[in-house]
């Protein structure tokens, strides 16, 4: 039986270094999707759904491959914060959290593109935010650029500088990267 083909959909850096962790060859492919929230979509449900779409429209034009795909979103006192894309938009993300409990949802699809089948997982988070100075936003937003990164958390540095209080309940820090690798691995079978 031919192996077939991985194929990460995403662009993102972090993705990318996650994946190759697990000694895979693969390639990128952007989804590129449109991800909005839905009327009033939950922030799990909206993770989980936009791994899925992601998958979905990349096995639409490949063949003969396995997707895997992944989404985050962060929700905060029943707000969900996407991507800030900007400045202005981190540091309002981030005096908004200031001092409070976030949630984090990463969720991963495995699909097949020949039969369209596929399995996914979410991983979840819950960390508590230090209160912040609006120095300290601005530092860590200009010294970060976190402009990609739900909520304008990017683990890898804000677990020093914005978190007081993180249990890691999943026991996978890799999800809150951006691709939770102990639930991808469950799929795989590996």
């Amino acid at each position: 039986m031919k192996k077939k083909k991985i194929i990460l959909g995403s662009s993102s850096q972090y993705r990318k270094s996650l994946l190759s962790t697990l000694g895979f060859d693969f390639t990128c492919v952007a989804p590129n999707i449109d991800e909005s929230r839905l009327l009033n979509e939950e922030p799990e449900n909206m993770s989980s759904r936009l791994a899925i779409e992601k998958a979905k429209k990349i096995c639409s034009s490949e063949k003969d491959c396995l997707v895997i795909s992944s989404d985050s979103c962060a929700s905060c006192d029943g707000r969900i914060l996407g991507k800030p894309l900007n400045k202005e938009t981190s540091i309002e993300y981030l005096k908004f959290i200031s001092g409070k409990n976030i949630f984090f949802y990463t969720s991963v699809c495995v699909m097949d593109s020949e039969t369209k089948e596929f399995k996914s997982d979410s991983a979840k988070y819950k960390i508590k935010i230090k209160k912040l100075e609006l120095k300290d936003i601005i530092n860590y937003v200009e010294e970060h650029k976190p402009f990609n990164s739900s909520a304008a958390f990017r683990y890898e540095v804000a677990k020093d500088i914005l978190i007081e209080d993180f249990v890691d309940i999943e026991n996978d820090i890799s999800g809150l990267i951006g691709l939770p690798l102990v639930k991808l691995k469950k799929i795989l079978d590996i």
